[in-house]
């Protein structure tokens, strides 16, 4: 059983909304806002996850930056293509689709997978890279294992399966957000709204499915068996790179993130209290503040 995709662009955010056709045929849907002659930033969201993350920062941060923030392919409103979804398939979409919008430099911010999203970008297109923003992720840098609520999801069939049973009840489907945040409960009630209809649309999505299960897959992949690699290229990444994380996130481990900040040679971390998985979600103020200090450039001590 199956239905159309609901994956509704917010009133906020429509007239930001646009939509391209990157080379080989996937169309992406993505935000713009602010002056184009601005510093641009790229905002990148997290797994099973879509461009609306950013709604509450988007809007002011366009009064510094120019904005782009995508669904990444796979995700609410872009091509899904039968693909392996892996970190360097995201990371090659984000260079595709700067090109198409003739940037040649940028900011990244990235938001769990998709912090580690931009830093395999800024591994690979360094001289595209300006800064990084890590919000409640990286790249994986030493061997582990995902959050215990994943797991199932790991094993082919059965996790389909799961995937597929969240459709029996929207408060089950809402509930599994709840681990994200340091108090869904305390979120606004048009938050809380909104999160309800969208994870019912993610979970009603075959091919969100589809690419949500692949992507998984690919980076508990990439922890088992690359972390040692990436750790050795990230020792070489001169990039200015902050590091936000939320003092009660539940899904991202802070030593991971305090690895990851002592191999690079400009890093800092800054925790927020309150705050769990998703910092632009539950602390936006903060957010902007730290994105948009000095002008347009993250600050780095």
């Amino acid at each position: 059983m199956s239905r159309a995709d609901t994956f509704h662009i917010p009133a906020a955010l429509q007239p930001f909304a646009r939509s391209l056709t990157l080379p080989g045929g996937v169309r992406l849907h993505y935000y713009e806002a602010g002056a184009h002659d601005a510093p641009p930033l790229l905002l990148v969201h997290g797994l099973g996850d879509e461009a609306d993350t950013w709604r509450h920062v988007i809007e002011p941060l366009a009064r510094t930056y120019r904005v782009i923030a995508p669904d990444l392919p796979g995700f609410g409103r872009s091509d899904r293509p039968r693909t392996a979804y892996t970190i360097a398939f995201f990371a090659r979409a984000l260079a595709a689709l700067l090109s198409a919008l003739h940037i040649k430099r940028t900011t990244l911010a990235g938001s769990s997978l998709g912090a580690a999203v931009v830093q395999r970008f800024a591994l690979a297109w360094p001289d595209m890279t300006a800064q990084l923003a890590l919000l409640g992720g990286a790249l994986p840098v030493r061997p582990g294992s995902p959050p215990a609520q994943l797991l199932p999801f790991l094993t082919p069939v059965l996790g389909e399966a799961m995937y597929t049973s969240l459709r029996g009840s929207q408060d089950a489907s809402y509930e599994t957000l709840r681990p994200y945040y340091h108090n869904l409960d305390a979120l606004p009630e048009q938050d809380r709204a909104f999160l309800r209809e969208r994870v019912w649309a993610r979970v009603w999505s075959d091919g969100q499915r589809r690419a949500y299960l692949s992507a998984l897959r690919w980076l508990v992949a990439e922890r088992a068996f690359r972390a040692p690699e990436l750790r050795q290229r990230l020792v070489g990444l001169k990039t200015p790179t902050l590091l936000v994380w939320g003092d009660s996130d539940h899904i991202a481990d802070r030593a991971g993130a305090e690895d990851v900040a002592r191999l690079l040679p400009n890093a800092r971390i800054v925790t927020l209290a309150r705050c769990g998985h998703l910092p632009h979600q539950e602390r936006p103020e903060e957010v902007v503040a730290l994105l948009a200090a000095n002008s347009g450039i993250i600050a780095v001590s």
